[in-house]
């Protein structure tokens, strides 16, 4: 009796001590991110920074609570110029703000798998910490970062690399080679765990047919004369942006010049396109088209799906079906106009357009999956497939800006309808002193 007290006594204790430890895991355990949320890209701006406003960037660092640990975290503070895009010396758009200061334009980013657990009292850290920032998803689950100023520490992690030498921007995800000649077009772009013989993409195509001053003289402008030379590079740990002078060239005449920005994430890449159009060089073009797509290589058997076509997916295979022909008729629009493929060799892509000022023109879907056409310069023969946006004109003066961003993975989960809206969906983001650390008194940015 007393030996069965004892045993019993025993496996009670030895339970308890199970579920304390359990329990302690939970309490210092953090819900993990889906695989899309994970290497999103957080930028705040400088505004919602209140203490870290007015000093020089410099004096700043990103930690967070890694394994019951206060760790430094990579990040980057881009500042930006009075136009909204990434400010370059040299350039002729100036900064908003003062060089390397923390303005309220600038912009603070981070990746979001960084965050951590919340910073306890007994978590030491070298510096002042200024801000508390909460990360909170769509489930409820929180996420803390903490910005500190004048801390030794730094993290030597680089989600992105850039070689200017070899034009080639790599991640942990996707390595790009541009051509030196013209950072247009690519030499090489390889996916990692991509279950392919060869380079799943052949170009990124940027089209203009427009007629000159008369639209009965049609002509076609492609990237051989869409020339985009590097003017500078802002390279950080998060986020590697190139400032590119993209030059229209017309019977050896420089026609426009553009700005083109090519923004390098860890999972992610954009081409913000901005202009002033002159009018008397708008003038001369008549009836101008734009487009801008992406070119699969050998894709064969990829799905494709839009935001406003039909359901049933289209499936490459180097002719256009019926199917197909209503991915067309249906098209896209300004405000819903993600286009989803799966090449079902670990990779998927999505792509989206945003225009960046108020001059907007029409939009339609831009595809094609034709195993036989040859739409020079290209690298791989073959529209397999070839697909992206159309832009219907230009505004007859004045500034013109779009975007189109484009997100990779080795493959997305579930109903395109929702992932495509998760993509852009940033979490609820409230920032606080150390003092004021509660729900009630952070600053809200949403």
């Amino acid at each position: 009796m007393r030996t069965s007290f004892f045993l019993t006594t025993k496996r009670s204790c030895f339970s308890l001590v199970i579920l304390l430890s359990v329990y302690s895991q939970q309490v210092f355990s953090i819900q993990p991110l889906s695989n899309i949320d994970a290497f999103k890209t957080i930028m705040i701006e400088g505004s919602k920074l209140p203490g870290a406003v007015g000093y020089p960037i410099k004096e700043f660092s990103l930690a967070s609570v890694i394994d019951d640990e206060m760790e430094p975290i990579p990040f980057q503070v881009d500042e930006y110029n009075e136009g909204g895009a990434i400010y370059f010396d040299g350039w002729d758009v100036p900064i908003a703000g003062s060089k390397d200061i923390v303005d309220q334009e600038d912009k603070l980013l981070f990746i979001y798998k960084d965050a951590g657990n919340r910073r306890k009292a007994h978590h030491r850290y070298d510096g002042e910490i200024i801000h508390e920032i909460a990360l909170t998803n769509s489930l409820g689950h929180i996420r803390y970062v903490y910005l500190v100023k004048k801390s030794r520490l730094r993290s030597d992690e680089q989600y992105v690399r850039y070689s200017a030498d070899e034009a080639l921007v790599e991640t942990d995800f996707y390595s790009i080679e541009y051509n030196k000649e013209n950072h247009i077009n690519w030499d090489d772009f390889s996916i990692v765990n991509y279950d392919g013989d060869s380079n799943p993409f052949d170009a990124l195509k940027i089209r203009i047919e427009t007629g000159i001053i008369s639209s009965f003289a049609k002509t076609e402008l492609n990237n051989k004369d869409l020339v985009a030379i590097p003017k500078g590079v802002n390279s950080g740990p998060i986020r590697t942006t190139t400032q590119m002078e993209l030059t229209m060239w017309f019977l050896k005449l420089p026609l426009l010049r553009i700005s083109l920005q090519l923004h390098h994430s860890p999972n992610s890449l954009i081409y913000d396109v901005r202009s002033v159009l002159p009018e008397t060089r708008r003038s001369m073009l008549a009836d101008p088209r734009i487009f801008i797509s992406l070119e699969g290589n050998e894709l064969y058997g990829t799905q494709i799906r839009t935001a406003l076509g039909p359901k049933t997916p289209g499936i490459t295979d180097g002719k256009i079906d019926a199917n197909e022909q209503e991915f067309i008729a249906n098209g896209i629009s300004k405000t819903q106009n993600w286009i989803w493929a799966s090449t079902k060799r670990n990779l998927d892509f999505v792509a989206f357009f945003d225009y960046t000022g108020e001059q907007t023109e029409d939009l339609s879907l831009h595809y094609n999956d034709d195993k036989e056409l040859i739409d020079l310069p290209e690298r791989f023969p073959g529209q397999l497939p070839n697909m992206g946006y159309k832009i219907h004109s230009l505004p007859e003066s004045g500034y013109f800006g779009f975007a189109v961003n484009i997100h990779m993975s080795n493959g997305y989960k579930g109903n395109p309808d929702l992932f495509t809206d998760k993509l852009r969906r940033l979490p609820d983001i409230n920032i606080a002193s150390p003092q004021e650390a509660s729900p009630q008194k952070a600053i809200a940015l949403n």
